[in-house]
């Protein structure tokens, strides 16, 4: 039975310009599964979104690292863009979830990207535990990061059911045991989720 609902943030339950905005920064547009892959494996963003340099190191590392002719303004500028409003449905499906399930969200994510966020939205207020990788020290897709998570919420795979948009996520979850699902949207998550209350009643 389903006690857990884990959510990634971005491309899930906020809307993402990552394709545009990453490939304008790189002169070149990327499948989303191989942006995805980049992101996890380059030294800037893995060292930001581990909670190992702030937004200036970053910056001069993600300029080194992919030999950018741009200012670290304009770097910075585009980056923000990177994440922008909810997606629709997303506060309507964390109020319908929240009276049947523990929420938490589990988001690669950097502190400039997570504070534009706070700033602007409440949605992370209907959220149980918030599980950021600059804050834990670990990323999707390691299996690690799953486990950590499993631990503090002291509970077991088959009682978690995992949302995100990015296709190693998902299997590195479902390689644990939890009940992982690609998305791309709230509405989806709400078709998925009835699924579990009807299997509950037959």
């Amino acid at each position: 039975m389903i006690e857990h609902i884990l959510l990634d943030m971005g491309g899930v339950l906020i809307d993402l310009q990552w394709q545009d905005r990453v490939g304008k920064l790189l002169g070149r547009s990327l499948p989303i599964d191989e942006l995805h892959h980049l992101w996890v494996s380059a030294p800037s963003t893995v060292d930001f979104e581990s909670g190992r340099t702030d937004f200036d190191q970053f910056t001069a590392a993600f300029i080194q690292d992919f030999d950018l002719a741009l200012t670290p303004e304009m770097v910075q500028h585009e980056f923000l863009e990177i994440v922008q409003a909810p997606l629709p449905g997303c506060e309507v499906m964390l109020s319908a979830l929240k009276p049947q399930y523990h929420l938490s969200l589990l988001s690669n994510t950097n502190p400039a990207h997570f504070g534009k966020l706070r700033d602007r939205y409440d949605f992370f207020e209907a959220l149980d535990r918030l599980f950021l990788s600059y804050e834990i020290g670990l990323m999707k897709p390691s299996p690690t990061i799953f486990e950590h998570v499993l631990a503090e919420l002291d509970t077991t795979p088959e009682h978690v059911a995992f949302f995100d948009d990015g296709a190693r996520n998902v299997e590195s979850a479902k390689a644990l045991g939890i009940q992982a699902y690609r998305v791309d949207s709230p509405a989806e998550i709400m078709t998925i989720v009835k699924t579990f209350s009807e299997a509950s009643t037959t």
